[in-house]
């Protein structure tokens, strides 16, 4: 089993810095248009209640509610940050594996576009496609690692504990749609089908290295919180009314920005470099049989 190789995977991001940083200034926007939105919710939740004796009581609801509406919105725009910000990424990692030099400056986020563009020609077909991977992957952790939880004798334990590795499992998506930027072959399913076959000929290993990624990820979460809550304190204390705990939120909304920009690629670098490490050893027909048998539509998809 290779392991992995965060040093490395370093090195790999550190070649594409142009596109990380303006993947960067994208999560940024983000972070920013939560604490406008949420502003903006508050602000005109004390608007509707100026006639009330104390119109900042329904300041709080109206944050909600604008957070929420932010919230929504960014879901609904997942396929668009998908195509036009991770998959770049992906694709440009891709190359770097394969020892194909990338360009320098503004014009690698340019390449990035174009190699995204050419793989996939819609952000819709790259969405179903991952959605797709992700479905798959959620439900291995029940097959392997269900049988081990329920000895817990707690059912609603045991559930919880698969629902959450498989929550885990699932992020490997980003690692296999590397590798279909990697083969670049005319049928992205059919690639996508052996990524996957691999995930479970080497579950075990593979589960382990995710978990050990997103333990490297939250820890650079948290220490982003810790960094930036100091200034968004000071920031929040000089305003002229308490922001009480969206300061909180606030700072969590900007460590995210920092864990999504710079943790999370340096993690899909590391675990794409295993993947695609594992499925040039082989795969076992066993472990194609057994995915046709969970997730039959990469059959459909792959003929």
């Amino acid at each position: 089993m290779p392991d992995l190789n965060l040093l490395a995977a370093t090195r790999t991001i550190e070649k594409s810095m142009p596109f990380v940083l303006y993947r960067l200034l994208a999560c940024l926007a983000i972070a920013f248009a939560y604490v406008f939105m949420t502003a903006a919710g508050a602000g005109t939740a004390i608007g509707l209640g100026s006639l009330s004796q104390n119109p900042t009581a329904f300041a709080s609801a109206g944050a909600v509610a604008g957070f929420i509406g932010c919230a929504f919105l960014m879901y609904k725009l997942r396929a668009t940050f998908l195509y036009h910000i991770k998959a770049g990424n992906l694709a440009l990692l891709a190359e770097q594996s394969k020892g194909q030099s990338i360009p320098e400056g503004k014009a690698q986020i340019d390449y990035a576009k174009q190699l995204v563009a050419r793989r996939f020609p819609s952000a819709s077909g790259l969405m179903e496609l991952d959605l797709s991977v992700k479905e798959t992957l959620q439900k291995l952790p029940e097959t392997y690692l269900g049988p081990a939880l329920d000895k817990m004798n707690n059912p609603r334990l045991s559930q919880a504990l698969t629902w959450i590795a498989g929550r885990i499992f699932s992020a490997n998506d980003l690692a296999i749609l590397a590798w279909l930027f990697f083969t670049n072959t005319a049928d992205p399913w059919r690639s996508a089908r052996n990524a996957l076959a691999a995930h479970i000929q080497h579950f075990s290993a593979l589960f382990k290295n995710r978990l050990y990624l997103s333990l490297f990820e939250l820890l650079g979460f948290a220490v982003a919180f810790a960094v930036l809550l100091i200034p968004i304190k000071n920031i929040a204390g000089a305003l002229p009314v308490s922001v009480g705990l969206w300061q909180y939120v606030f700072t969590a909304a900007f460590a995210w920005t920092l864990k999504a920009a710079f943790f999370e690629p340096i993690a899909q670098a590391a675990m794409a470099q295993t993947v695609f490490a594992l499925i040039g050893q082989g795969i076992d027909p066993d472990s194609e049989m057994e995915l046709n048998r969970r997730a039959p539509v990469f059959s459909r998809h792959s003929h």
